[in-house]
């Protein structure tokens, strides 16, 4: 329970500092040092919910939820981001970075498959 309840408050922790960073509603204006702060605060809970805080399996059952978590992750990711290529293409403005994104997603996993079904 205490696992589940880390990973719940770290998923929560991100999201508010992913919302402050982006600011969506143009509600208040951080001075340079208070957006640094709060980019350094994002990036580090970033890296702690992807590379840090991992889930163990214990059995086959566990596996496949594992599993199946990391599907609807990559396809979530994937459907909002070539949404909003689609919506930046229209207004003639793309982000490199969503291009960018979506090609490593892609590509990451690829060689991901690739390796597993040569090695594993």
């Amino acid at each position: 329970m205490a696992n589940k309840l880390s990973y719940i408050s770290t998923a929560a922790v991100l999201v508010v500092l992913l919302i402050l960073l982006s600011d969506p509603f143009m509600l208040w204006m951080p001075a340079k040092a208070q957006m640094i702060a709060l980019l350094a605060a994002a990036a580090l809970a970033c890296l702690w919910a992807g590379f840090v805080l991992y889930e163990r399996s214990s059995d086959e059952r566990e596996a496949l939820h594992t599993m199946h978590a990391g599907r609807v992750a990559y396809l979530s990711g994937i459907t909002v981001l070539t949404i909003a290529l689609i919506a930046q293409g229209l207004a003639h403005a793309i982000d490199p970075w969503i291009s960018i994104a979506l090609g490593v997603m892609v590509i990451s996993k690829l060689a991901a498959r690739l390796y597993a079904e040569r090695y594993l």
